[in-house]
């Protein structure tokens, strides 16, 4: 990745110090281009900062005034976002909110004062490009001290894919990148570790797999690479600036040189807190101190969220010394209990225990966990930290997956990597590579169930969950009680299948802007009715985390809101402008989970006029399935976006008595929520080349419990159909599924089959249609 190539290049164009009465300007110059990337023998296109990824550090003194030339030398725009720093709005680097983007061939100058110390980042705010590299690191120190032994360590994420595809992927509803990572679900998955009752308390409930994280990646990287040298730590109390700079994964951060003692969150100092393992979420920053020892070199191992695989840092020289290995999610688990009220519940909502009348009446405004009415003892327990086997099982709830599949009363075994003369590589190099599943066919190999060890995340010190509650600041942090408040809901809603993310159930749009008023305490509280974490920024401010610690909360600028649970934030409104708020997940904010937080009386900039409506653009998305079987062919086209599916659909059969039978669907789709779409269009059928029938039809598609998809629609002749249809994962390849139909002409009729995904696109299916007999081919996906 050229890491040293954005070392030289930053010293080269920058810092440029002059010293004006205000105090020193500090001008860098930023290029960012297109070009050719190699990382493990894969040559890949990216965006380049000055010719590296992760771009320069940019280096500040509190109190500078920072002057900061960005050229496009690509042939589609784009900005950069200074991530956590206050300064004018027009200058945060945000299209269609702050500025309008940087044209190609063009130079836009950023200059504002520099009114804090800490770490932070800073990063594309176009389309897709921060996956594809366009990020750096920003460290400004104290204006009276500065840590003599420090770094700042950048982590990524990194695909070969282009992040568009990626995209369109996770739109179509793919399970491709969880058995590409190895992260698969499936019933006999849920057996090998006694999670059958939840597995079928999930399907009763209507929800999806539980997803940690959305892509399979090639790498995960640490200022660029897989592994990443600091000898001159050897020795030293050291200060290691953590970036998580990624577009869409968390990292569990532990060092093999003991606990780490975080004294900063955000760029904003707390007291002093020794953690073993840091959960860091997408954009946050922390700053810890480590004892690294005049001997060896001692691993900082950052695994991925989800288990996937892993970046590491050696700190020091010598003998290496790995840290310990992370257990995998327990996503079979399932969260909160099962009571009627849920399996019948009408909206994806209810069925979480979360229903909109309870949000709106406050219900799930205090921080914590929410929904879990109707836990049983073992839940109830677990939630404790209390163990789950009562014969021995350790507080940490922590289980081999082997431990798991011989029952619940062997004791766990806790299968972590120990120190070791040389792990710079573990014992298979696949280890760093995140989606090794990809072509992996052993029939369980994709499932999680084979991990070596499974914890449930914040509940196990092998998963903790983020270090909020041990934060607290230097000092108060409270408002005056007279202050006049704005309190805020925002419920956080989705659809996996669809890949949607909403706030309060719609997406990005105008007429649902955040309106506040100066001088106000404006208090957010954040209720995720989704199985995710999702990191939630807001730009040109710093918010109290409402954590328990009092007057001394914490201020930060970013924040994981939990499964299932409220995050409380408040801020001081003193910052006039429009700003922008949204999940830093990237591929969420794409797809809706965004708001702009508008000022009252802030009039749009005039270089904005006729630009704001771009922010609302809701893109459409294609794609295509079509089955070549022995007896017949189906398949069908799609085009979505976030409320609206347009699908031409049709089925051919052959063989009986010489004839090909055929029918096609046009409809449209209007998306109401994760259970409910209504449609409308027409229904085609006939023989060989002759069309013989016509109808008008207009119906509904509805999720009943056991995530059974049921379709009802009546046509213009007065008839009428009904359809079942359900597919189960077997092993994450293998998936059984069937269909039935009634029609009120011709009566029953349906199909059964197995599929097994060969490769992102390509499936390999066996079938039997009730019309068509049995066949066998493939499936392949456009």
């Amino acid at each position: 990745m050229r890491l040293g190539i954005a070392l030289i290049l930053a010293a080269m164009f920058g810092p440029l110090v002059v010293a004006p009465a205000r105090g020193a300007t500090v001008e860098y110059s930023l290029t960012i281009s297109r070009q050719a990337v190699t990382l493990d023998g894969v040559t890949a296109d990216a965006m380049t900062i000055n010719g590296g990824i992760p771009g320069p550090v940019l280096t500040f003194n509190e109190g500078d005034h920072a002057r900061i030339h960005v050229r496009n030398e690509m042939s589609v725009p784009t900005s950069i976002h200074w991530h956590g720093i206050l300064l004018p709005p027009g200058m945060d680097g945000v299209p269609n909110i702050s500025f309008p983007a940087i044209a190609p061939g063009t130079t836009f100058t950023y200059e504002f004062d520099i009114r804090q110390k800490g770490t932070y980042w800073y990063h594309s705010h176009s389309a897709l490009q921060e996956q594809r590299g366009v990020y750096g690191a920003i460290v400004i120190h104290p204006r009276q001290q500065q840590h003599r032994y420090e770094s700042v360590v950048l982590f990524s994420d990194w695909t070969h894919e282009d992040p568009h595809a990626v995209l369109r992927t996770l739109k179509r509803g793919s399970e491709w990148y969880a058995v590409a990572k190895g992260k698969g679900q499936s019933l006999f998955g849920a057996a090998r570790v006694g999670r059958l009752g939840d597995f079928f308390t999930r399907e009763l409930q209507r929800m999806p797999p539980m997803d940690i994280a959305d892509v399979a990646y090639d790498r995960f990287l640490a200022n660029g690479q897989p592994a990443t040298l600091i000898p001159e730590a050897a020795g030293h109390r050291y200060r290691l600036r953590l970036v998580n700079g990624s577009a869409t994964s968390f990292f569990y951060v532990e060092s093999a040189t003991g606990t780490m003692t975080i004294v900063a969150a955000d760029g904003q100092d707390v007291q002093p807190v020794s953690v073993a393992r840091l959960l860091i979420g997408v954009a946050e920053t922390y700053d810890v101190l480590v004892d690294v020892p005049q001997l060896g070199a001692y691993e900082l191992r950052a695994t991925a969220h989800d288990g996937s695989a892993y970046a590491s840092v050696w700190l020091g020289r010598g003998e290496h010394h790995a840290a310990t290995a992370v257990a995998d999610p327990d996503v079979y688990r399932a969260m909160g209990g099962l009571s009627f009220a849920k399996i019948f519940a009408w909206t994806p909502s209810g069925s979480m225990g979360m229903p909109d009348r309870a949000v709106l009446r406050g219900a799930f405004d205090a921080p914590g966990m929410a929904g879990m009415a109707g836990m049983g003892e073992m839940d109830t327990m677990s939630a404790m930290g209390m163990s789950q086997n009562r014969t021995g099982m350790d507080a940490d709830a922590t289980m081999s997956a082997n431990e798991m599949k011989k029952g619940p009363m062997e004791m766990p075994a806790m299968a972590m990597l120990s120190a070791t003369k040389d792990h710079a590589q573990p014992a298979s190099a696949a280890g760093r590579i995140g989606n090794r599943f990809a072509g992996n066919y052993y029939p369980m190999a994709a499932d999680v169930s084979s991990a070596a060890t499974l914890a449930v995340d914040g509940m196990s010190a092998q998963r903790p969950a983020p270090p909020y509650k041990k934060l607290q600041a230097p000092q108060s942090t409270a408002f005056a009680i007279d202050r006049p408040h704005r309190d805020i809901r925002l419920t956080l809603d989705g659809d996996m299948q669809r890949y949607v993310w909403l706030l309060n159930n719609r997406p990005l749009s105008a007429g649902d802007d955040i309106r506040i008023r100066q001088g106000e305490v404006v208090r957010f509280m954040m209720v995720n009715r989704t199985m995710m974490y999702h990191p939630m920024h807001l730009h040109g401010h710093f918010f109290r985390v409402i954590n328990g610690q009092g007057d001394r909360s914490p201020l930060k600028h970013t924040v994981i809101v939990e499964p299932m649970s409220t995050t409380v934030i408040e801020f001081d409104a003193n910052e006039v402008g429009d700003w922008f708020f949204h999940c830093h997940l990237l591929y969420h904010m794409e797809s809706g989970m965004a708001r702009m937080v508008h000022y009252e009386n802030f009039a749009l900039p005039e270089n904005l006029q006729g630009l704001r409506q771009r922010l609302y653009h809701d893109p459409w998305y294609a794609w295509a399935d079509v089955d070549v079987l022995s007896q017949m062919t189906e398949g069908n086209l799609t085009l979505t976006n976030t409320f609206n599916t347009l699908t031409a659909d049709w089925e051919v059969g052959w063989g009986k008595e010489g004839e090909t039978e055929w029918e096609g669907e046009v409809l449209y789709r209007r998306y109401i929520n994760r259970f409910l779409s209504l449609l409308a269009g027409a229904n085609l059928s006939g023989y060989n080349d002759t069309l013989d029938k016509t109808r008008g039809v207009a119906g509904a598609e509805y999720l009943l419990p056991m995530n059974l998809t049921t379709r009802l629609w009546l046509d213009s002749d007065g008839g009428g159909r009904v359809l079942f249809d359900k597919e189960l994962e077997l092993t994450p390849r293998l998936s059984a599924f069937g269909e039935a139909e009634y029609d009120s002409r011709e009566k029953w009729s349906g199909q059964t089959g197995l599929s097994y995904l060969v490769t992102k696109a390509l499936s390999a299916k066996v079938q039997w249609h009730s019309d068509h007999g049995w066949g066998g081919g493939v499936q392949m996906r456009f």
